[in-house]
């Protein structure tokens, strides 16, 4: 199954210089949330309410398909709740990795995403 969600803003703050990490939410974010957020809203044809996810499924951004090492107990949840997770790229899972977070790794040749508004987010549960 896949989930498409479009980047409709993205905060001031959102993207780390280094590149390793994203906070991805949904239109609802909170106000103190928003300048560290990418925010993405969910094709109605895809519905949030229906997100699942595990280790070796998919995110494809900017083009480039990232498989999921980890994910946390928490992502579906976050997920359907709130359009929210946290992206880890090119991180190997820590000792104590977060609950809310997919950690990603590259593949060869594979470097860290762009994001810009308008871009599609795709999720694949395989």
């Amino acid at each position: 199954m896949k989930w498409n969600s479009t980047i409709t803003k993205i905060g001031q703050q959102a993207i780390e210089a280094d590149g390793k990490m994203v906070i991805l939410f949904s239109d609802n974010v909170t106000a103190d949330l928003d300048d560290v957020s990418v925010i993405q809203k969910f094709d109605d044809t895809t519905p949030v309410s229906q997100f699942v996810f595990k280790k070796g499924d998919t995110i494809t951004i900017d083009g480039q398909t990232y498989l999921a090492d980890y994910v946390g107990a928490m992502v579906e949840s976050n997920m359907k709740a709130l359009g929210h997770i946290t992206i880890f790229f090119d991180q190997k899972k820590p000792k104590n990795p977060m609950a809310n977070a997919v950690y990603l790794t590259y593949a060869d040749k594979q470097t860290f995403p762009e994001f810009n508004v308008g871009d599609e987010i795709i999720y694949e549960h395989v």
